[in-house]
């Protein structure tokens, strides 16, 4: 019986080793992850949304692309943008072709500088 207390409080001798060596380790030399920041060579300033849109409404940069979206998308993700200008913007890119740019939404009829000035950061054309 003296025999078998002996061999449990060596086991859980050598367990609680085992316990203090890991946490020693981890607590030594186990680094915290670090940011890895990726370098581009793309300007500060310019237009970084090389997104290609299929059929959609929102890009992955969260901007409305002007060109594919539907009317009831732009009405619902753009302010200031009801269910007639939106149906506008569709018409004039139909008629007109796509925007080159997203200043060519000015020439559609109830989008002045006001308007657009709201819009412009929530737009794109890629």
């Amino acid at each position: 019986m003296e025999n078998e207390k002996r061999h449990i409080w060596f086991l859980i001798a050598i367990a609680l080793i085992l316990c203090a060596v890991l946490i020693g380790y981890n607590i030594l030399f186990v680094k915290e992850p670090q940011a890895i920041v990726v370098q581009t060579d793309i300007a500060e300033g310019t237009d970084n949304n090389f997104l290609i849109a299929e059929e959609g409404d929102i890009t992955p940069s969260g901007k409305v692309n002007i060109n594919t979206a539907s009317a009831e998308e732009m009405k619902e993700e753009l302010d200031g943008i009801g269910e007639v200008i939106a149906q506008r913007i569709v018409s004039y890119r139909e008629t007109n072709g796509p925007f080159a740019d997203i200043q060519q939404i000015q020439n559609v009829s109830g989008i002045g500088d006001k308007k657009f000035a709201a819009i412009e950061d929530k737009i794109t054309v890629s």
